[in-house]
């Protein structure tokens, strides 16, 4: 904020801000911001590991001057600002121990990374006449009709749809991930084709509205569904709980009570299991 104040004195949403409004000067913001970065920098290295420390050191250089001054220059920015959104949950991970090429961690890049695009778009296109008075090259203010803007925020909720059903297919998480993220990501695309479809603020907030539970959401069916709570050697207090609320979830399973009548075309791992050492036994006392 510090480098857009005059630009924030022009918006109708940013001139009420401390910096714009003259509550705080430019250098008690400043100082604060080195003195909170040089905190978070320090914790981070004394606490987290090298890699965790340089990702958040990076991701503050990367929002501050390149992020910030690349608002008034280019439409790039929002990718640009994409990349810094997607870097905190990828910390999350490294500093709890996992590796940049772990795939939970690059589901985890990845969703935060597409899912700014639906989300930001549709934010930006209900005030893309604010953003032009502050003299921000955003995709809506260039694009007077909406269609580069749909057209976007289409693509990119396609391509968030294909993250449940990747994480599955490699055998991250269980199947009923892909199904549950199908119909997370089919109610996006069902918002972003109506705005495809009128190019309204009201249905530009409709998305944005979305974007906020979406993710949320996504993510806590990712956690619950992914493998990782079967290995026994994660026995703990939060394995067990995550495992009792997945037990309680059967209760309500389509799938399940399908299975249960012999009706499923895809048999149950554990039903497999099981069925495999009867036929063994069987095998053995012959």
């Amino acid at each position: 904020q510090v480098l857009e104040v005059d630009r924030d004195r022009k918006m109708k949403r940013t001139r009420h801000r401390p910096l714009p409004t003259g509550e705080v000067s430019v250098s008690q913001a400043s100082v604060l911001a080195a003195a909170t970065g040089t905190l978070g920098g320090t914790v981070l290295y004394l606490t987290t590991d090298p890699l965790t420390t340089l990702l958040g050191v990076g991701n503050i250089a990367l929002y501050a001057p390149i992020y910030t001054l690349s608002k008034q220059n280019t439409e790039w920015n929002t990718w640009v600002g994409a990349i810094v959104g997607a870097i905190p949950p990828v910390m999350g991970w490294t500093a709890s121990g996992g590796s940049l090429m772990d795939p939970e961690c690059l589901f985890l890049g990845s969703s935060l990374f597409l899912w700014q695009f639906p989300h930001f778009f549709a934010l930006s296109w209900m005030h893309r006449k604010d953003y032009a008075l502050g003299g921000f090259q955003m995709v809506p203010v260039n694009d007077p009709t909406g269609e580069r803007t749909a057209a976007l925020i289409t693509r990119y909720s396609i391509f968030l749809s294909a993250l449940p059903l990747a994480s599955t297919a490699i055998g991250m998480t269980n199947p009923m991930f892909a199904v549950e993220g199908c119909l997370l990501n089919g109610y996006l695309l069902y918002k972003s084709r109506k705005f495809h479809q009128d190019k309204s603020n009201q249905n530009a907030r409709k998305i944005f509205l979305t974007s906020l539970w979406y993710l949320p959401c996504l993510l806590g069916l990712f956690i619950l569904h992914n493998k990782n709570w079967d290995d026994e050697e994660r026995a703990g207090v939060l394995t067990e709980k995550v495992k009792s609320m997945k037990h309680k979830g059967l209760e309500y399973c389509v799938h399940e009570k399908v299975e249960a009548k012999d009706m499923c075309p895809v048999p149950h791992k554990k039903k497999d299991t099981v069925d495999q050492g009867k036929a063994d036994g069987d095998t053995k006392q012959q």
